[in-house]
């Protein structure tokens, strides 16, 4: 692959991007509103400390963690796990919004005809997009997840709930999952952008990707299942894989030539 081409297309979806006021808006209030959203329920719930030991209500793995700890700090790192989750979402809605737009949107506006008359190849198109799509949510979730972290230790919560947002996990879920989950959405955008012709179609088709996410999140919420180390790794491996296949898919789904011709 030619990065200089790869560098070419990104800037140009990203200067395209910053024109919609839509995105810009959700550049500036998603990052406030994950992070605000954390701290102001743990900051409420110490205003209430719970009395008796939730530990045996709790999946086995979290009870294990929480054995031995103060009601209060039980319930305050139960919820900064809880919390850990949303960070798995927060990046995907600007991601999604960009992707399913850069296909069918330039193709609707006659924009994109031209960029797939250069040299450049499927798989530098595509590997451009993917890449401008993605990385303002996933830096826009970082840039949330500190503002988050820093205000925990502002409101001194426990030494274990600030364990669980500040630790190895965490940083797995965010600085390795996260992307993955979200470059996982953005490819799926891509895909189904090419193969439609209404981007509010794509955008909502793409968004299939959240329901599992949803599911993971309830099931943690309902103790069926604890997300523990062991498993953020299993499916962070098994995240690789997925974005691997989607990525061989979406240059094999891509027709250039049907592109062109497809919604005249």
């Amino acid at each position: 692959m030619n990065l200089h081409r790869i560098a070419t297309v990104i800037d140009k979806e990203i200067h395209d991007a910053l024109r919609n006021r839509y995105i810009v808006m959700l550049m500036i209030l998603l990052p406030i509103l994950f992070a605000a959203i954390p701290i102001i329920s743990l900051a409420s719930i110490r205003q209430i400390p719970p009395s008796g030991n939730f530990s045996e209500e709790w999946p086995p793995a979290l009870a294990r963690r929480l054995a031995g700890l103060p009601p209060q700090a039980q319930l305050e790192v139960f919820l900064a796990s809880q919390f850990m989750l949303l960070f798995w979402i927060a990046p995907l809605a600007i991601p999604m919004t960009i992707a399913t737009y850069s296909v069918v949107g330039e193709k609707r506006e006659k924009a994109l005809e031209p960029l797939l008359a250069t040299p450049v190849t499927t798989g530098e198109l595509l590997a451009g997009k993917a890449i401008a799509a993605a990385s303002p949510g996933i830096a826009l979730s970082w840039a949330g997840y500190l503002l988050m972290v820093a205000a925990a230790y502002g409101i001194r919560l426990s030494p274990p709930a600030l364990e669980t947002l500040w630790g190895p996990t965490a940083w797995v879920q965010i600085f390795a999952m996260s992307p993955l989950i979200t470059l996982l959405a953005t490819l799926a955008g891509l895909i189904v952008s090419s193969r439609v012709n209404d981007p509010r179609l794509a955008e909502q088709i793409g968004m299939v990707v959240i329901l599992p996410l949803i599911g993971l999140i309830l099931a943690q919420s309902f103790g069926i299942l604890w997300l523990s180390g062991t498993l953020l790794g299993f499916i962070t491996l098994f995240l690789i894989g997925v974005d691997a296949l989607l990525i061989a898919l979406a240059v094999a789904l891509f027709e250039r030539e049907t592109v062109l011709t497809r919604w005249r």
